[in-house]
């Protein structure tokens, strides 16, 4: 009996069908679709991706689509099984799709929608910045003196010393009062700082198992985060974030299975870890 790749391959000669028209029409490359027909399944990714791919080709030749599937199980079934394909850290490589003017469009356009919604949720989760007690207070603009105006000035009058109080309390313009220092961290806590010095960096972060925040850290900004146990990060440009843990730098990237990854997900940080990655 012939096997399911022949049957298809069959099915398309007969109707004069190129595997580049079927990969165009699929978006599944020429390589797999060779692959299908030649029965040499553990090219294709795997799991539910075979039986989509097998599924697809079935319907461009006219070969009925449940019955294509079930002989891909039968065949695999007597191989010893379908083997799993397993993916780390969220890094998965994909084949290689040609694109067309519409599919540059539509990435254009999607990537447009994207930075919209990053931009608003970083919107949405950066807290206000409210003026505290301590703040610096705001000093008014000193009036421009001509010389005719110097000179004209009582030699007995004496100015106020900078930054002396007034009878009223108040600091006199330009006095520099001083700024309220930043509070430590609690007893037993981390403070984490995370900065984006290069470029804005997505991120998505998960303290003490609290539900996720999700943010867009533009380029020169930060947060700090106290964390009691573990802080979980999903970075979207790990080369551009800087970690610091109790106001000393960390080289988390020696955390990753993969050191040069662009994106990583569900990097741990904890209490226990976090010292040995210090610089």
């Amino acid at each position: 009996m012939a096997t399911l790749g022949q049957q298809l391959k069959q099915s398309r000669e007969e109707k004069s069908i190129s595997l580049q028209e079927i990969a165009e029409s699929t978006h599944i490359s020429v390589r797999f679709l060779q692959a299908i027909e030649n029965d040499a399944y553990d090219v294709l990714p795997g799991g539910v991706f075979n039986r989509a791919f097998v599924r697809k080709f079935a319907r461009q030749v006219g070969f009925d689509e449940e019955q294509a599937v079930n002989l891909y199980q039968e065949q695999w079934q007597e191989q010893g099984g379908e083997p799993e394909r397993g993916y780390q850290l969220g890094v998965e490589d994909f084949e290689s799709r040609q694109t067309t003017g519409n599919g540059l469009l539509l990435s254009f356009v999607a990537l447009i929608v994207l930075g919209s919604l990053a931009y608003a949720a970083y919107q949405y989760f950066t807290p206000p910045v409210s003026d505290s007690g301590g703040g610096a207070v705001n000093t008014p603009a000193s009036p421009s003196v001509t010389p005719t105006q110097t000179a004209a000035a009582s030699p007995s009058s004496s100015p106020t010393p900078s930054g002396s109080p007034t009878p009223g309390g108040s600091p006199t313009p330009g006095g520099s009062p001083t700024p309220s220092p930043t509070p430590e961290a609690p007893a037993g806590a981390m403070r984490v700082q995370l900065t984006a010095p290069i470029e804005d960096v997505w991120l998505k972060v998960k303290t003490d198992g609290k539900d996720a925040e999700q943010m867009l850290l533009q380029r020169g900004g930060s947060r700090e985060f106290d964390v009691n146990e573990e802080i979980v990060l999903s970075i979207g440009r790990v080369q551009s974030l800087r970690i610091a843990v109790n106001g000393r730098n960390m080289d988390f990237v020696r955390l990753l299975p993969n050191p040069k990854a662009i994106q990583a997900t569900n990097v741990v940080i904890t209490k226990d870890n976090y010292q040995q990655y210090l610089n």
